[in-house]
């Protein structure tokens, strides 16, 4: 199986690494290539359970090299053995970690590349291998705000398709992080489409557009992938993952 493209930004790293401190944000990619022994070896039963009730050998592979590498990553900062890391599941299906507190997560995957943030402030991600959508026009319509849709319309068609998924994925990161699942329409908030990632305003009643902010963290020249965390001025480091 070919390797994912990724960018040198993402220095290579391995699980227990880097320190995590207050003012940071990790990001990890981790290719979905390869066998996933190791990783499925820290897999709960639970866990295992639900890879198996994929249909497709990649999709369980997929699942298990993701998963077992989220625990790894996090049973380094925590300090505690991957495999005995508790979560629990909120009202909308948002994984939190059940020990240690205030170790906050998120996992994104596309085609063959998963991305993990991690931080100290509730965050979300969002990752998407770009391709070419004959109804990019019409989804955009149905889900982005109208100051977000008459954004892409004005961008010229050359740099159409990088500006929906940069909307795209900043919008699903935004939702990851609040943990709002399909419950909150994505045109309730508006975000930039231009390089430069921003919150332009939030309009459901609950959360403060200044309080929050964005990055870009695209691992490679096939995707486009997002951060949103409920903080400013952190400083964000982007690591590959190695040894599992």
């Amino acid at each position: 199986m070919d390797d994912v493209p990724v960018y040198p930004s993402f220095q290579p790293e391995s699980a227990g690494g880097p320190a995590l401190e207050g003012a940071a944000i990790h990001v990890w990619a981790v290719p979905l290539a390869g066998e996933p022994g190791r990783c499925a070896a820290l897999l709960s039963a639970v866990e295992r359970e639900k890879a198996e009730r994929f249909r497709f050998l990649d999709h369980r592979r997929r699942y298990a090299i993701g998963h077992g590498a989220l625990r790894a990553i996090l049973g380094g900062y925590a300090g505690m053995d991957p495999a005995g890391l508790t979560f629990a599941v909120g009202p909308r299906g948002k994984p939190s970690l059940v020990e240690p507190k205030g170790l906050h997560f998120n996992l994104s995957h596309s085609a063959q590349l998963a991305l993990i943030a991690v931080a100290r402030h509730e965050v979300g991600v969002d990752c998407e291998k770009m391709r070419h959508l004959e109804s990019r026009t019409e989804i955009a319509r149905r889900h982005f705000s109208p100051v977000e849709f008459a954004a892409l319309e004005a961008l010229p068609e050359s740099e159409q398709l990088r500006g929906f998924y940069r909307c795209w994925t900043r919008k699903e990161a935004y939702i990851k992080a609040v943990g709002a699942g399909l419950s909150m329409p994505l045109d309730v908030f508006d975000v930039s489409l231009a390089e430069k990632p921003e919150f332009l305003a939030i309009r459901d009643g609950k959360e403060d557009a200044a309080a929050w902010s964005l990055h870009d963290v695209a691992p490679g020249p096939e995707f486009a992938a997002a951060v949103a965390i409920r903080a400013r001025g952190l400083r964000l480091q982007t690591f590959l993952l190695q040894g599992l």
